[in-house]
């Protein structure tokens, strides 16, 4: 039976664990290796090649470190020092765990974002100084290897690039990397406290050319947050988990991979594409019986393609837990893959690329409360900032800006600039609107950030705005998220004209979309407003756009069924409940009205018209 929250023994014996472990593991590798180094010949990763792969390629314990070991040798060899970058611009696979794990244990790992075009791929090197770059051979599906080639007459810092083949093999241009014995003697044995304040990781938070925004991660905000997963998520030696999120995204590289290894979990990864694979989705029952899954954790817009997908005759019984992040789980998409799976709930995880993952969870035995993402972690410190200052509990809590403190917490950006404004009073600031209930649980209820995130895919909705006002006659441009009811959200545009001017709104938003270098940055939809809604002191006004992206965007769901006259939608912004819909309709109209908005993110008031 599950607990209605956490005892004050729990949260003890939790804090205790987080501060054994982070006294224990100075450098991520410390962390990482306890599972290995438990049981050597174990499998640490099974490799698909593709989703229906019927030999896959299977990776020791000892082999994966080894490896390691070796890549850490191998980036020495090429001067790579401590504050060097290696960017690792390739998809999921042993070779990409391998790699980024050896880059920071003599170096920084920077993984790169596959969906970058060659000029944000430009930008980030450049930001960081990049020494090394790992990629796919050519001629592979994507182009990835073809997007770089040449890239050192654009990167001054770059020496090399390194060719690494996805076929299981962890290669570096072309010679197999052969494992070294030596990691039992290293990984998992520092008492080098120092260690633990040295960035060695650094991750991209948006796509933009010409802002490149990279977050600086120490090994102790990456042990923590690894642990703090592997405790909420119940990771147990023996166990066997699914990774299907790209190694550029902490939910990936520290929710996923470093909370499995640290406590001896294999890893099945169901092809390089992971969750971006069509072929994942329609096998996935399949797949979690043939490998006798225990985790499965998807984004939520996966989450609900799951959800159409028939379970059949497939003994699927092993699989215990299902995590969720990136953005908020629409509770019908929960329900909707509850339904399909039959287990007990869905672990929601909230946290941001600055933490190194998650800072809430949904602890697996505590019974998830709807629409919050859980609890904090042990040793998080959480506060509310709202009008009347700041609030640090008790709890419950106003409504507010959610800001946090505590060992997850990056030291700040490439850019200081960027960093000046990423802190308020030495607490981080999250930019998510929030509220904490009496027993500490967490509910988003807004985003203070512009961020729009299209099925977990943040988007910086300067990249669109800048574009837009390059086209002749544009005044003002505004990009908010419009809901959409499966990728929860995706980009809408609006602009205003200069005066005297009429803009063809076709030809506007094919300029757009020719001038968008991330491709899911690219508007769904574009509208030429009369005049931009202003504050007081002429800032545009996102939370009035937002309300009318969501109308339309319902109205449009609504007018599919042959509701649009019958039924009347208005969006409002409240500041305790956030954005809802009050949704109006006759008592036979109602019910049908109710059943298309249910799949739709955004809260709704249904009124019965008299």
């Amino acid at each position: 039976m599950l607990k209605d929250r956490l005892s004050p023994a729990d949260v003890g014996a939790r804090e205790k664990e987080m501060q054994d472990a982070l006294a224990a593991c100075p450098r991520i590798l410390d962390l990482v290796a306890r599972g290995p180094l438990a049981d050597p010949d174990a499998e640490a990763v099974v490799y698909l090649r593709s989703p229906l792969d019927p030999h896959p390629v299977i990776v020791s314990n000892d082999q994966l470190m080894g490896c390691t070991k070796a890549a850490e040798t191998f980036f020495r060899s090429h001067g790579v020092g401590k504050d060097d970058p290696v960017a690792v611009l390739l998809p999921i696979c042993p070779a990409t765990i391998a790699a980024i794990w050896g880059a920071a244990a003599c170096g920084i790992a920077e993984p790169v974002n596959l969906l970058f075009t060659r000029e944000a791929i430009i930008a980030q090197l450049n930001a960081v100084k990049a020494k090394l770059l790992l990629a796919p051979p050519p001629g592979l599906p994507g182009g990835l290897y073809e997007k770089i080639e040449g890239l050192q007459n654009d990167v001054p810092s770059l020496q090399r690039i390194v060719v690494v083949p996805l076929d299981g093999t962890i290669s570096f241009d072309g010679e197999v990397l052969k494992p070294d014995p030596a990691w039992r003697d290293d990984y998992g044995r520092s008492r080098d406290a120092a260690e633990a304040d040295r960035v060695a990781v650094m991750l991209p938070t948006g796509g933009t050319t010409g802002h490149p925004k990279v977050a600086r991660l120490t090994h102790r905000a990456m042990v923590a947050s690894s642990v703090s997963s592997r405790m909420a998520l119940d990771y147990r030696k023996g166990d066997r988990a699914m990774i299907s999120l790209p190694l550029f995204h902490v939910g990936g590289l520290f929710v996923g991979v470093g909370a499995c290894l640290s406590a001896g979990v294999t890893i099945i990864i169901p092809g390089p594409a992971g969750a971006r694979d069509p072929a994942l989705v329609k096998n996935f029952w399949n797949i979690i019986e043939k490998h006798r899954l225990t985790h499965a954790g998807n984004v939520p817009t996966t989450l609900g393609a799951l959800a159409d997908i028939e379970v059949g005759d497939c003994d699927i019984s092993r699989l215990r837990v299902t995590p969720t992040g990136a953005s908020i789980c629409p509770p019908e998409i929960e329900r909707r893959y509850l339904a399909r799976w039959g287990g007990p709930c869905v672990q929601q995880v909230y946290g941001m690329t600055e933490l190194a993952g998650a800072i809430t969870h949904d602890v697996v035995g505590v019974k998830p409360r709807p629409e919050s993402v859980g609890m904090q972690n042990p040793l998080v410190e959480l506060a509310i900032l709202a009008g009347d200052g700041l609030h640090t509990g008790p709890w419950p809590s106003p409504v507010g800006e959610l800001l946090t403190r505590g060992p997850q917490v990056f030291p700040g950006y490439v850019d200081n600039k960027q960093t000046e404004d990423a802190f308020f009073q030495g607490w981080l600031r999250t930019g998510d609107i929030c509220r904490i209930d009496a027993d500490g649980f967490v509910y988003i209820m807004g985003r203070a950030k512009d961020v729009i995130i299209r099925g977990g895919h943040n988007i910086d909705p300067r990249a669109i705005e800048d574009a837009a006002l390059q086209f002749p006659g544009v005044a003002l441009a505004a990009a908010v998220g419009r809901p959409d009811a499966y990728a929860g959200e995706v980009p809408m545009l609006f602009v205003s004209a200069q005066p005297g001017v009429d803009i063809d709104a076709q030809a506007l938003s094919a300029f757009v979309l020719d001038n968008i270098p991330e491709p899911p940055a690219r508007p769904r939809a574009v509208a030429v407003i009369a005049e931009m809604p202003v504050t007081p002191v002429g800032k545009i006004f996102k939370p009035k756009l937002r309300e009318i992206a969501a109308c339309e965007a319902a109205r449009e769901l609504l007018a599919a069924e042959g509701l649009a006259k019958e039924v009347s939608v208005e969006a409002i912004t409240d500041p305790s409940r956030g954005l809802y819909l009050r949704v109006s309709a006759s008592p036979d109209k109602a019910v049908t009205a109710e059943r298309v908005l249910k799949k739709f993110p955004v809260k709704i008031e249904m009124n019965l018209d008299a």
